[in-house]
C-alpha cells in the first residue's frame, strides 16, 4: 500500500492550483490560519494573494475543500475586510455569483451556512448593500429550485439581521409575487419567511403592494402569519462596521466623562446592540405617480347615468391606487378628490363605498400632504355616515380614522364632527359621536379647553336624546373625555345630569383606555356611585345631630307639624322620607360637594363650647339671607335601614345596568338577525323569480313541441291522402294497360261497368250524380228490361266509344281532388303560421 503524500512541503501558490483536492485543502487551511494570526487589517498576508483567487476557491469541485475555502474567505473578510475590499469583491470581482451558484445551493449544511455568513459580513462592510442584494435577486429566476431557495434564505438572513433601514427592500419586493407562484414548495416556504420578516418593518404598506398579485389562498395564509408577528417590534440584530465604530466612539466619550464609580453602569450599557429608533414603514417604498395611470375616460364614465359604469370605473381606479401605498406629492389631486366628494352623494351605496375606499388610499399615500385636500371631502363623508349597511359604514369610518391619524383633531375634523351630531338622521349622530370617541381615545395630546367646550354641549345634547343607542354613544364620548381631562374639568357640564346617566358616565370613565391623560385626570372616583350618595353617607355616619344648611335637599316643610307626635320620631321619620324620596332620585348641583361656608365654620368652631346647643347653632348659622337651620336626630336603626336602602339601590342600579347591556346586546342580535332575514328573503325572491322564468321557458318549449306535433300529424294525414290517390292512379293505369294488351278479352264486357261505376263514384258534379242514380223511368223502360240482340250490340259499341271519355273524366276528378286537398292544406296551415 502506497504511503500518503505530504503536501504541506509544497509552496502555497502551487497547492492552491494543485490537481489533488487534499493539497488544495491544506492550502485553504493554511491560508485561513494566516488570516486569523494577522496583526491588523493592513498585514501583508492580505495582499499576498489577489482577491480573484477566492472566486476559484469558493467554486472548488471537492465539497470538503470548498467548505474549508469558505472558512478561509470568512477569516479574510473578518480580519482584513473594510468598505473598499467589500465593494471591490462585489462590484469588480463579482464574488456574489459563485457564492449563490455553488455555496447557497450546496447540499452540505456547513457550506451553506458559511456562504450566508460571508454575505452577512460583506453587508456589514459595504457602503451600498443594495448592489449586493441586486446580485442575489438576479438569481431568483434560475431554473434550479435549490439555488432559488438558497438565495431566498440568504435574503431572509440579511433582513432578519440588518432590517430594512440598512438594506432597502425595493429590489426584493417585485420578485415576491413570482416566488409565491414557484412550483417548488421549499421556495414558497422560504419566501413566506422572507415576507413575514419584511412585514415586521413595512407593515400594511407591504400588503397593499403584494396582495394584488397573490391568490386568495396565499393571502389568507399570509394574513394568519402576519397576525402572529403583528405586535413584534422589529429590531436590528447585527451592527454594520460604521455603527460599531460610532458606538465605540460614544462609549469612549461617555467612559471618559464618567467617574470610576459608574463603571458598572457603563458595562451594562455595552450590552445594548442597537438603539431603538422610530421609523416610517412608507420610507422603504418608492413614491408612485398614479394620475397618469387612471383610465383615460375616467371623468366621462364617472358621470354616466348608469350606476354600473360608475362602479366599474371606480373599481379600476381602486386597483391602481391600492398598489401604490406612497404617492408622488408634487401632483395636483384636487380634481380627483372633488370627484370622490361628489360620489359621496351618489344614490348607489356601492359607488359610495368604492369612492370612500379610493379616497382612503389617496390619503394614506399622501400622508401629511393630504391636509390641504381634506376640507374638500370631509363634510360630505360626515353627512354620508347615515348609511347603516356594515360594508359602507366600515369604509366611511376607516376613511375618517385615516384623516384623523394624519391631521389629528385639527384640519376642521372636530368642527365637522360636532356639526354632524346636529343632523336629523339618528345614524349620523351615532356615527359622529363614535368617531369623536375614537379620536379622543387615540389622541396623543390632551384636548384644549376650547375643544372641550365644543365637545361637551354636543355630548350633553345627545345624552338627552330619546333613542337609547344615541345616549349610549354620548355616554362613551363623555366618559372617554373625562378619562383625559379628569372629573373636575367636566363637573360644571354635568351639574344637571341625573344620577343614572352620571353613573354610566363614571363607569365608562373607569374602564376607558386612552393614550394620553392630563394632570387633573390622576384621581379616579372611589366607586361607581354618584357623588351625591357619598355626601349623604358621610353626613349620616356622624354621631349626634345632622344640621342641614340652605344647600340641603330636604325641604323644611317635612318637619313634624302635629304636637301630638314626638319630636324625635317625627324628625327621624321625616329624615327617612327625605333621604329615600328626594335626595336619592334627583340631586341638585349644590349637594355634590360640601360648601365652603360649612368648612370655614367648622374650622372656626374650635373656640366654641360644643356642649351648648346655642353655641353650636351660632357657629353654624348661615348669613341672614339664608333660611333657618333645621336639626334632626338620627336613630341608629334608621341609619342601618338607610344603609340597607343604599345597598339595595346600588344593587338595583347594577342590575339595571346589566339589563340594559343585555337589552343592547339583544337589540344588536335582533338587527343582525333582521339583516339575515332580509338577505334570505331577497335570495328567496331571486330563486322564485328564476324558477318562474324557468317554468315559463319550459311551458314555451312544451307549446312549441305541441305545435310541431300538430304539424307532423297534418303532414301524416296529407301523406296518407296522397298515398291513396297514388294507389288509385296506379290501379287505373294498370287497368288501362290490361285493356290495351287484351282488347277482345271476354271479361272486358264485365269490367267496363266496374270502371264506369268507379268513375261515377269519383264524380263531384250533378251530372255525375244523375249518372250514378238513373231515374225511375229509365229503370222501368222496356228496352232496359228486355234487351234485344240489337240493343246489346249497340250498347257494346257505346261502351267502346265512351271508354276513353270515362278515363278522361277520372283524370279530371283526380285533378279536382288534388285541388281540394291543397285547399284543405292551406286552411290547416293558416292558424299555424299565425302563431
Amino acid at each position: 500500500m502506497a504511503e500518503e503524500v505530504d503536501y504541506t512541503n509544497l509552496p502555497l501558490e502551487e497547492r492552491l492550483d494543485h490537481k489533488v483536492w487534499k493539497a488544495r485543502l491544506s492550502a485553504y487551511e493554511e491560508l485561513s490560519k494566516q488570516f486569523e494570526l494577522s496583526r491588523n487589517d493592513h498585514d501583508p498576508v492580505f495582499t499576498s494573494q489577489p482577491p480573484d483567487v477566492f472566486k476559484k476557491i469558493l467554486t472548488d469541485s471537492n465539497v470538503v475543500a470548498q467548505e474549508a475555502g469558505y472558512r478561509a474567505f470568512i477569516n479574510y473578510l473578518r480580519f482584513g475586510g473594510n468598505a473598499s475590499v467589500a465593494s471591490r469583491l462585489v462590484k469588480t470581482i463579482g464574488i456574489v455569483q459563485p457564492i449563490c451558484e455553488k455555496g447557497l445551493s450546496s447540499s452540505r449544511k456547513g457550506t451553506k451556512e458559511s456562504a450566508i455568513e460571508s454575505i452577512l459580513i460583506m453587508v456589514e462592510y459595504i457602503d451600498t448593500p443594495e448592489s449586493l442584494v441586486e446580485e442575489i435577486t438576479s438569481h431568483l429566476g434560475n431554473r434550479l429550485p435549490k439555488l432559488v431557495a438558497g438565495c431566498v434564505t440568504a435574503l431572509d438572513a440579511i433582513y432578519e439581521n440588518f432590517g430594512c433601514k440598512i438594506v432597502p427592500p425595493k429590489a426584493v419586493i417585485p420578485s415576491l409575487g413570482k416566488l409565491f407562484a414557484h412550483a417548488d414548495k421549499n421556495v414558497r416556504s422560504e419566501t413566506t419567511k422572507l415576507t413575514v420578516e419584511l412585514y415586521k418593518w413595512m407593515g400594511e404598506s407591504l400588503t397593499s403592494i403584494l396582495f394584488p398579485d397573490l391568490k386568495p389562498v396565499q393571502q389568507k395564509d399570509l394574513i394568519s402569519a402576519f397576525e402572529a408577528v403583528k405586535n413584534e417590534k422589529p429590531q436590528q440584530k447585527r451592527l454594520t462596521k460604521t455603527q460599531k465604530d460610532e458606538l465605540a466612539r460614544e462609549e469612549g466619550a461617555s467612559a471618559a466623562s464618567k467617574s470610576s464609580g459608574q463603571e458598572k453602569e457603563d458595562v451594562e450599557m455595552n450590552d445594548a446592540t442597537v438603539p431603538e429608533t422610530n421609523y416610517d414603514p412608507l420610507e422603504f417604498v418608492d413614491p408612485v405617480e398614479v394620475l397618469s395611470r387612471l383610465p383615460g375616460d375616467f371623468e366621462t364614465r364617472i358621470s354616466s347615468a348608469k350606476w354600473k359604469d360608475r362602479v366599474e370605473v371606480l373599481e379600476e381606479v381602486q386597483a391602481v391606487l391600492e398598489k401604490s401605498p406612497k404617492l408622488v406629492k408634487n401632483e395636483d389631486y384636487a380634481p380627483l378628490v372633488r370627484i370622490f366628494a361628489k360620489n359621496m352623494d351618489d344614490a348607489n351605496i356601492q359607488v359610495v363605498q368604492l369612492a370612500a375606499t379610493c379616497a382612503n388610499h389617496v390619503a394614506k399615500g399622501l400622508g401629511k400632504d393630504w391636509t390641504k385636500y381634506q376640507p374638500i371631502i370631509l363634510k360630505q363623508v360626515i353627512e354620508r355616515t347615515k348609511e347603516k349597511k356594515p360594508s359602507v359604514a366600515s369604509a366611511l369610518d376607516t376613511f375618517l380614522d385615516t384623516m384623523f391619524s394624519i391631521s389629528g383633531l385639527g384640519g376642521s375634523i372636530l368642527e365637522e364632527a360636532v356639526a354632524g351630531t346636529t343632523l336629523k338622521v339618528p345614524q349620523n349622530k351615532i356615527a359622529c359621536a363614535n368617531f369623536l370617541q375614537r379620536c379622543l381615545a387615540h389622541v396623543s395630546t390632551p384636548p384644549k379647553s376650547t375643544e372641550v367646550e365644543m365637545i361637551m354641549p354636543a355630548g350633553l345634547r345627545l345624552l338627552s336624546d330619546s333613542q337609547q343607542s344615541i345616549r349610549d354613544a354620548a355616554t362613551e364620548l363623555i366618559g372617554t373625555l373625562m378619562k383625559i381631562t379628569g372629573e373636575r374639568e367636566l363637573n360644571k357640564y354635568l351639574d344637571k345630569t341625573d344620577d343614572n346617566r352620571r353613573a354610566k358616565i363614571f363607569k365608562v370613565y373607569e374602564s376607558a383606555t386612552v393614550k394620553c391623560s392630563s394632570p387633573q385626570a390622576g384621581s379616579a372616583p372611589s366607586s361607581n356611585t354618584v357623588p351625591i350618595k357619598k355626601s349623604l353617607s358621610s353626613r349620616t355616619s356622624q354621631p349626634g345631630r345632622i344640621s342641614s344648611s340652605g344647600s340641603s335637599t330636604i325641604p323644611s316643610k317635612r318637619e313634624a307639624s302635629s304636637p301630638a307626635k314626638r319630636g324625635d320620631d317625627g324628625k327621624a321619620s321625616n329624615l327617612g322620607k327625605g333621604l329615600t324620596s328626594r335626595s336619592l332620585s334627583k340631586p341638585t348641583s349644590t349637594s355634590l360637594r360640601p360648601s365652603k361656608a360649612i368648612n370655614s365654620n367648622s374650622l372656626s368652631s374650635n373656640h366654641v363650647n360644643l356642649s351648648h346647643p346655642q353655641a353650636v347653632q351660632r357657629a353654624s348659622t348661615p348669613p341672614p339671607a339664608a333660611p333657618p337651620q333645621i336639626e334632626y336626630v338620627v336613630d341608629p336603626k334608621m341609619e342601618q335601614e338607610l344603609e340597607k336602602l343604599r345597598q339595595e339601590v346600588k344593587r338595583f342600579q347594577e342590575q339595571q345596568q346589566q339589563d340594559r347591556s343585555l337589552i343592547h346586546q339583544l337589540n344588536q342580535e335582533n338587527v343582525s338577525l333582521k339583516e339575515e332575514v332580509s338577505s334570505l328573503n331577497s335570495r328567496l325572491e331571486n330563486e322564485m323569480r328564476s324558477s318562474s322564468i324557468a317554468i315559463s321557458h319550459k311551458d314555451t318549449q312544451v307549446n312549441n313541441l305541441k305545435i310541431e306535433l300538430d304539424k307532423v300529424n297534418h303532414r301524416v294525414k296529407d301523406l296518407e291522402t296522397e298515398r291513396e290517390i297514388n294507389k288509385l292512379q296506379q290501379s287505373n293505369q294498370t287497368y288501362l294497360a290490361r285493356e290495351v294488351v287484351h282488347p277482345d278479352h271476354d271479361n272486358s264486357s264485365n269490367r267496363e261497368p266496374d270502371i264506369r261505376k268507379g268513375v261515377h263514384r269519383l264524380s263531384l258534379t250533378e251530372s255525375d250524380q244523375q249518372i250514378k242514380h238513373p231515374s225511375a223511368a229509365e229503370k222501368g223502360g222496356i228496352g232496359y228490361n228486355r234487351p234485344s240482340f240489337h240493343s246489346i250490340s249497340s250498347n257494346r259499341e257505346k261502351l267502346d266509344v265512351d271508354a276513353g271519355d270515362d278515363w278522361k273524366r277520372a283524370a279530371e276528378v283526380t285533378q279536382q281532388l288534388k285541388k281540394r286537398i291543397e285547399r284543405m292544406k292551406a286552411r290547416a296551415r293558416t292558424p299555424l303560421n299565425v302563431e
